[in-house]
């Protein structure tokens, strides 16, 4: 049996139903959208389907909603604020070192020297 993106929520009957699609038709169709050079509108007309439910799942895929980004496996980005530092907030050589990341409710305090394993393992752990 052919796999398809459409996964009926019901039986099919003489009444229309609502067509469910997988997350990863959602990212493909969504990706797609987002090359370059590539209008939204054109790839929902491809894929029959309507512009603004194409752009809400562009909404979600942004958001981080539509699961790990890309085929590929490449790492998703989240989004970071940095913060203006004046010359007096720096941080002198040899003092201890603070990193704070904050991720939804989320917020992670690391302190003292900070190892790059640590910090990717902590970083992939929030994304998981």
């Amino acid at each position: 049996m052919n796999e398809s993106p459409l996964s009926p929520s019901a039986p099919t009957t003489g009444k229309p139903t609502r067509c469910r699609f997988t997350q990863a038709y959602k990212r493909q169709v969504v990706e797609q959208s987002l090359q370059p050079g590539t209008s939204a509108a054109q790839v929902a007309r491809e894929h029959n389907i309507n512009g603004n439910l194409l752009h809400t799942w562009r909404w979600h895929y942004r958001s981080g909603l539509l699961g790990q980004s890309s085929a590929d496996g490449t790492t998703a980005l989240i989004p970071v604020q940095l913060a203006s530092a004046t010359s007096s907030e720096l941080t002198p050589s040899g003092a201890e070192r603070l990193l704070s990341i904050r991720c939804g409710e989320l917020h992670i305090t690391l302190q003292g020297e900070i190892d790059p394993v640590t910090l990717k393992t902590v970083l992939a752990s929030l994304l998981a």
